[in-house]
């Protein structure tokens, strides 16, 4: 098994490290997006420590020696299975001094078209796959669910292959689990690609 230190910053004005951020970290250790299949990624609690470690394995049952695993992933590549876990310290202290940057979210919704439950990335953004697909869902919700009360948290995705498009993409709202998880299908050229789950967490 192998394990890497990494450093995360906080997007914004966040108070914890985005979704997309450990997503990405977890796709990038090793392996280039475009080229995963079967990928599945799920996180398990907000992450704060901007210092975290991650592990990587072909093997599964490695994982499940670690303890405090805040995101998991699975993925093939080349025709092998691998298995990733996201760790942060057991403090989970907030350190302020990692630095921070934009994310324009508005800036990708403005490249947006709302179709009834529905969501259309029209134009090319300058954003990662996930983070355009996460930045639309959360607009989507705020659309569909303008009087849900709590903070929309990106929980789950599962893509049947890596994906590096940014435009052309569509969020079809699906299903919603009394707002403990809801469902939104992921299509790259009208072609389905997978599903993006959320969570509301009450504020």
């Amino acid at each position: 098994m192998q394990s890497l230190k990494v450093e995360f910053r906080f997007k914004g004005s966040r108070d914890y490290i985005h979704g997309t951020d450990i997503f990405n970290k977890l796709i990038n250790i090793q392996h280039s997006f475009n080229q995963l299949s079967n990928i599945r990624f799920l996180v398990h609690k907000i992450v704060h420590s901007p210092i975290c470690t991650i592990f990587l394995s072909d093997n599964k049952e490695q994982l499940n020696e670690l303890s405090n695993i805040s995101a998991r992933m699975q993925f093939s590549s080349d025709h092998k299975n691998y298995w990733s876990a996201l760790v942060q310290p057991d403090n989970e202290a907030n350190d302020f001094t990692a630095g921070r940057y934009e994310y324009d979210e508005d800036r990708i919704i403005s490249l947006c078209s709302l179709e009834g439950s529905a969501i259309v990335l029209t134009s090319e953004s300058s954003y990662t796959f996930i983070e355009n697909i996460v930045a639309m869902n959360k607009h989507l919700h705020q659309c569909l669910f303008p009087d849900a009360g709590g903070k929309w948290f990106f929980t789950r995705a599962d893509l049947d292959s890596g994906c590096n498009a940014r435009e052309r993409i569509e969020l079809r709202f699906k299903h919603n689990m009394n707002y403990r998880l809801t469902r939104s299908d992921i299509l790259v050229n009208g072609k389905k690609l997978g599903d993006l789950y959320f969570s509301l967490v009450k504020t």
